[in-house]
This record gives structure tokens, sequence and C-alpha cells, in this order.
């Protein structure tokens, strides 16, 4: 019996500090569907809830499951042992990377005992993963930035930021508030990431390494062909924390990065 499956190709607008199984002491770095799944089941849990995320792609907790859907990368790019600024806006910390403009395709598979609705839940927890997701480490910074590739298959990509918004609410609108930063100001990549890298210490509104809090404003960066191209996507809880988030990044005492961003647009 042939399975069925989805394809997903997408690529890299940022550089992807993804690592690789042999951990901290590898010389190289390459993407891998271990982490990318952990992203997916990220998403699934923050929208559809755990006890769905767990039925699908499976649980080693309490009595445990097997998935329904598998994911595989059927073309898996080369190994990198580039190394990228992982923290640009201080020009520090070069890391072996997986380059922006990289390219992959993700398929996942439906198990027989997976059922039709569960199949189409799956395949949006995997959109909104390459909508809103991310790779890697500095991963809410903009780093490892994502975006599907557009096929002529692929007609659910949006191209602007009208088609964003319908997307997001035919994928599913629980638990984030998103908006879009620099939209139409012809920013390239790397300019987009070092803003995003370049934040305030307020552990409420972006985390903190110690102690170790992740950040709930989230930053990545987008394309919209149709839209102005190239700009930044803010994900966060509430849309009341990311005008909080605006408003300190805009007082910032060095805010030569974030002043000249026309206002966040809500999405």
């Amino acid at each position: 019996m042939k399975l069925q499956t989805a394809t997903f190709p997408f690529q890299l607008l940022t550089d992807c500090f993804s690592g690789t199984a042999g951990g901290k002491e590898a010389d190289h770095s390459i993407l891998r569907v271990p982490p990318i799944r952990g992203h997916i089941r990220l998403w699934h849990s923050k929208v559809f809830g755990a006890n769905s995320c767990n039925e699908i792609w499976g649980s080693t907790a309490g009595n445990g499951a097997g998935s329904r859907v598998g994911i595989r990368l059927v073309e898996i790019p080369k190994p990198s042992s580039t190394r990228s600024q992982i923290l640009p806006h201080k020009n520090q910390g070069p890391h072996k990377s997986v380059q922006a403009g990289t390219s992959a395709t993700l398929e996942i598979t439906r198990f027989p005992l997976c059922s039709d609705d569960q199949w189409n839940t799956a395949q949006r927890a995997t959109k909104l993963w390459l909508v809103l997701g991310t790779l890697g480490l500095r991963s809410s910074r903009a780093a490892g930035s994502i975006w599907p590739m557009h096929l002529s298959e692929q007609n659910w990509i949006p191209k602007t930021a009208q088609e964003l918004g319908e997307a997001l609410t035919t994928l599913g609108r629980a638990n984030y508030s998103v908006s879009l930063i620099g939209k139409g100001m012809g920013m390239d990549a790397q300019t987009l990431r070092t803003t995003a890298s370049d934040t305030v210490s307020d552990l409420r509104l972006f985390g903190s390494i110690k102690p170790r809090t992740p950040s709930p404003t989230r930053f990545k960066v987008i394309v919209l062909p149709n839209d102005g191209g190239l700009c930044l996507l803010a994900i966060g809880p509430t849309p009341e924390l990311l005008l909080q988030a605006e408003d300190a990044l805009r007082k910032k005492s060095d805010n030569r990065r974030w002043a000249p961003l026309r206002p966040w647009e809500t999405v």
C-alpha cells in the first residue's frame, strides 16, 4: 500500500545554526529532522493543544504512543563548515552554520492509523512552522528563518500582508499574535536579522540567558513578494506584549536600527 504524502519545499532566508547529532564539537552544521520535528510539535501544541500533538506526532510520556505521521527530508543540503556571526549586531560569535539561500524539501507521510482530521491538522501544523517558525540557535532573533518556496502546487503560501493574515486564520490563530516590521522598506535579510538580534535586557519581553528564560517575543525574516519583499515578522503571545516590545526597542539607548523602522503593522 502506497502511503499518502505531502511535500513542502522551503529555503533559508538567514543563516541557520542548526548543529549536528554530534553536538557542539562537530566541525560542520546540517539540517536535521529531529529539530524540525520539535519545532513543528511546538506550533502544533500552541495552536491545537498538547493532546492532539501527542496523538499525531507520538509521545514517550505515560503509556506512550507511536507517531501517526512521519517526517523526513527528501532533499538534504550538504553539511556546511562555513561560520557566521551568531551575534551580528556585535559582530561576535563565529559559529558553524547552514547558509542563507540553502533549500530543502520536507515530506510528511500519513501512516495507516492516521484519521482524515489528524492528517489535516498535521499539515496545518507543518505550514504554521513554515510561516511562523525558525530553526537552530538564536532562532528567536531571526537566525534560521525559513520560508516555503513558491511553487505552482504551493498556492497556500502568502505573497502579501493580507494573504498572510488570511493564511494564519485558515491555519489557526490561537495563542499567538503577529506584526510586520519594515514592510516595503527594501531591507536585506542580513540587515533584518542584525536588527532583530539587537534587543534590550527585559526578561518579560525578550527572555534572558541568566536565568534561562525563553523569549516571549520572537522575530523571523519573511518574504512577501507582492508586498515589498523581505521584512521582519514579530510573534508574541498577545498584541499588547508586541506593542510593549516595539515601544521598548524604540526607546533603547542605541536605537539606530529600530528607530528608522515604520510602526509595526498588526496582521
